[in-house]
């Protein structure tokens, strides 16, 4: 049974790090859509890292062994945090009480060495790119436990796949509490992962850039490697999405993987209409987007609280 478990656990891995490309396309292809352009193919992420395999890696000059190390424990860092997510009903690779907290701060590791790498370049672009992402990451963490975390507090579990579990629509109030955290949850996901109205993926204006400021000195496979990461990272936050739909009350493989389906490609709908309809935020209203998504969470935690 353990050995089924974990066999599971790997192939759950396996489908977020195969198909997190992918969803970065589907994105980017309905964003082109519904802008009336034919776009990129959705196997475009693909292409892409192939060519960065192919290239090759130049270091800056100024920088230390801190910017030949960051991409590779970015990457191996948000791996790590991928096998914590349950796909559907699968245990994942890596469950335990108290994950919940491992999760958050794995996320926040790979922030860590990347915002390290940038200031180690030496370069006042990247540098000014690290001083925002510090600064705006600093939402990042009350977003997420005031979501994620007061399902935990609710519950009384700390484990990620048995939060998610523990989820029962058998109440309007519940079902108005999971929809407010999806809600704070796609408004972290878009901060976290360079999208607008936050960031601008596709900008090249060095001075009103975030995330992709920070990796501008970086080519070949480091470049490859952080790109990589970004997509994983996106898919994560797609998963954490996912889970709040699954009808928990129902263990069917079938229906779980038409959920993920269904829920996958509502997101990425969303993901693209939100980026084509609005433009990105100038810097000193940031704070205060994050910060809404933080108040609703704790709104909504304190309405549950006294309405249950």
């Amino acid at each position: 049974m353990e050995l089924i478990t974990t066999i599971k656990g790997i192939i759950s891995l396996l489908v977020i790090l195969g198909l997190a490309p992918v969803f970065s396309g589907l994105v980017n292809k309905l964003k082109a859509i519904f802008t009336g352009k034919i776009g990129a193919p959705i196997l475009q992420p693909y292409y892409d890292l192939k060519r960065l395999l192919k290239k090759e890696t130049i270091n800056s000059g100024s920088s230390s062994f801190i910017s030949n190390i960051s991409p590779a424990i970015n990457l191996v860092v948000v791996i790590i945090a991928a096998a914590i997510l349950p796909i559907g009903f699968a245990r994942p690779m890596i469950s335990f009480d108290g994950d919940i907290i491992l999760f958050a701060y794995l996320l926040g590791l790979a922030r860590f060495f990347q915002i390290l790498a940038a200031m180690d370049i030496g370069s006042s672009f990247e540098g000014m790119g690290a001083a925002r992402e510090a600064a705006f990451s600093v939402f990042a963490e009350p977003i997420f436990f005031f979501t994620l975390g007061s399902i935990a507090f609710i519950s009384g579990l700390t484990s990620i796949y048995d939060i998610y579990h523990s989820i029962s629509l058998d109440n309007v109030s519940y079902i108005v509490f999971i929809i407010v955290c999806s809600i704070s949850v796609f408004i972290l996901a878009v901060s976290e992962c360079s999208r607008m109205p936050v960031d601008d993926p596709n900008t090249h204006l060095e001075l009103t850039m975030i995330h992709e400021v920070m990796i501008l000195d970086n080519s070949g496979i480091d470049l490859f490697l952080y790109q990589y990461s970004s997509y994983i990272k996106l898919f994560i936050y797609a998963m954490l999405e996912t889970s709040f739909f699954y009808p928990f009350g129902v263990k069917s493989y079938t229906v779980g993987i038409i959920i993920f389906i269904v829920v996958i490609t509502a997101l990425s709908m969303a993901l693209a209409i939100v980026e084509t309809i609005t433009s990105r935020f100038k810097m000193k209203n940031i704070p205060q987007y994050l910060l809404f998504a933080t108040a609703i969470g704790v709104l909504n935690l304190l309405i549950y609280t006294f309405t249950k």
